[in-house]
C-alpha cells in the first residue's frame, strides 16, 4: 500500500474539485454582498445576516467535522454537501425578503462552507506517503478562484442575479469529479478515540489558530465589506474582479514554492512575514483611493494567505491524532473564517456605515500588527516546536 501511493499518478480528481469548488466559491463570496445590496439592503442588514448565519456555521463547522471523523467514508460526508449546497443556492430566487434571505445565507454556509477543511482533510490523508505535496494540488483551487472572478466581473456587468445557478453548477461539476477520488476511511469503528481535549492542549496549535483568527479578522471584513467600498470610491464590477483576481493569482508562485521556502526559513518565519505582508497590505488600503493602486496592493494576499494556510494545514495534519484531523482542520477554520464573520458581521456592518471601510482596513492593519509582534517573540527558540 505504501509502494503504490508513492507510485501514485498525478491526483487529477482531486485538482479539479479544488479548481471548480474554488471557482463557485469566487462566484458567491465576492459578489453575494454586492447582490444583497442591489436588492435593497443596507451594511448593516447585510452584516447582520453575515453574524447570524455565522453563529449557525459556528455549530455546523463542528457538527460535520465530527461526522467526516467518525463517518465510514469521508468522501460521503462531502457529497452531502455538494448536494445540499445546489440546493440551498437555488432556493435565492424564490424570494428577496430579509428573513428568508437571511435562512438561505444561512442553510447555504452552513453546507457550503464546511466542504473547504473537509476537502483538504481528505486531500492530506489521500497524499500522505506519496511523492505530491499539497500545495501543488491546492493549486487547482488558486487557478479556478482566479480565472472566474474576473472573468465573473465582465460576465455580470453590474447584475448579481445570475450568481447562484453559476454556483450551484460548479458545486455539481465537484460532485462528479469528487466520485473519481479513493475513499478516504473514517474512524467509525476505533474503540479508543482521541478526545478533542488532547487538540486544545497542544498549546503550541492554539497560538497558531489564535494567530491565524487576527489575521482572519481583516480578512473577513475585506471580502464582506471591502468590495462595497470599493465600489463606492469608483469602482465596478469588472474592478472587482480584477481586484480579486490580483489576490488570488499571485498565490501561484508562492504555493509553488512555499515546501521549499518552509524548509529554509521555518515555519516561524513564514509566519512573521505573512503577518507583516498583511499589516502593509491593511494599512494601503487605508490610505488608497485610485482603483488600478487598490488592485496591486492586493498582489500582496498571495504570501500571506498561502504562507498561513499551509503552514497550519500541514502542522495539524502531521502533529494532531488521525481520528481529529477533520475535527481539527474545522477548528482552525471556525476560528480563523467562522468566529471572524461573528465579530465583522453586524459590528462590521455597522462600523462600516458609521466609519466607512477605509478606517476598518486601519483597525484590521493594527489588529495583526499586534498579533504578528506577540507572535515574533513567543517564537523565539521554539523551532522544534513549530515543524510538521
Amino acid at each position: 500500500m505504501e509502494e503504490e501511493k508513492k507510485s501514485m499518478s498525478f491526483p487529477k480528481g482531486l485538482f479539479c474539485v479544488y479548481l471548480i469548488f474554488f471557482s463557485g466559491q469566487a462566484i458567491y463570496n465576492t459578489y453575494l454582498n454586492l447582490y444583497l445590496a442591489q436588492i435593497g439592503f443596507s451594511t448593516t442588514q447585510i452584516g447582520s445576516m453575515i453574524s447570524i448565519s455565522t453563529i449557525v456555521l459556528l455549530i455546523a463547522q463542528t457538527f460535520w467535522g465530527s461526522i467526516s471523523d467518525r463517518a465510514e467514508r469521508k468522501n460521503g460526508v462531502v457529497a452531502f454537501l455538494y448536494i445540499a449546497s445546489i440546493i440551498s443556492a437555488l432556493g435565492f430566487y424564490l424570494t428577496k425578503s430579509y428573513w428568508p434571505v437571511l435562512f438561505l445565507v444561512a442553510a447555504f454556509s452552513a453546507f457550503f462552507v464546511p466542504i473547504i477543511p473537509l476537502n483538504d482533510n481528505i486531500t492530506l490523508e489521500s497524499l500522505a506517503g506519496s511523492k505530491w505535496d499539497y500545495g501543488r494540488i491546492r493549486l487547482g483551487g488558486t487557478i479556478g478562484y482566479a480565472v472566474t472572478v474576473v472573468l465573473a466581473g465582465y460576465f455580470l456587468k453590474d447584475e448579481y442575479s445570475s450568481i447562484f445557478w453559476i454556483v450551484a453548477s460548479a458545486m455539481a461539476l465537484c460532485l462528479i469529479f469528487s466520485l473519481s477520488i479513493p475513499p478516504v476511511k473514517g474512524f467509525k469503528e476505533r474503540k479508543d478515540k482521541s478526545s478533542i481535549w488532547k487538540v486544545l492542549s497542544d498549546k503550541t496549535l492554539v497560538v497558531l489558530i489564535g494567530f491565524n483568527l487576527m489575521y482572519g479578522l481583516g480578512t473577513s471584513f475585506f471580502y464582506n465589506f471591502y468590495p462595497i467600498h470599493f465600489v463606492q470610491i469608483g469602482g465596478n464590477s469588472k474592478l472587482v474582479g480584477w481586484m480579486m483576481f490580483a489576490c488570488s493569482v499571485v498565490e501561484v508562485p508562492c504555493l509553488m514554492v512555499m515546501h521549499r521556502l518552509v524548509k529554509k526559513i521555518g515555519m516561524s518565519g513564514v509566519l512573521i512575514l505573512s503577518g507583516v505582508f498583511t499589516c502593509i497590505r491593511w494599512t494601503l488600503l487605508y490610505f488608497l483611493t485610485a482603483p488600478m493602486l487598490i488592485i496591486l496592493t492586493n498582489l500582496l494576499h498571495g504570501f500571506s494567505f498561502t504562507g498561513i494556510s499551509y503552514c497550519l494545514l500541514n502542522y495539524i495534519n502531521r502533529r494532531v491524532p488521525a481520528d481529529l484531523r477533520a475535527s481539527s482542520q474545522v477548528l482552525n477554520a471556525t476560528m480563523s473564517t467562522v468566529f471572524s464573520k461573528l465579530v465583522f458581521g453586524y459590528i462590521g456592518g455597522a462600523a462600516f456605515e458609521l466609519w466607512g471601510g477605509g478606517s476598518m482596513m486601519a483597525c484590521s492593519a493594527i489588529t495583526i500588527g499586534i498579533a504578528t509582534l506577540f507572535f515574533g517573540v513567543w517564537s523565539r527558540g521554539k523551532g522544534r516546536e513549530l515543524s510538521f
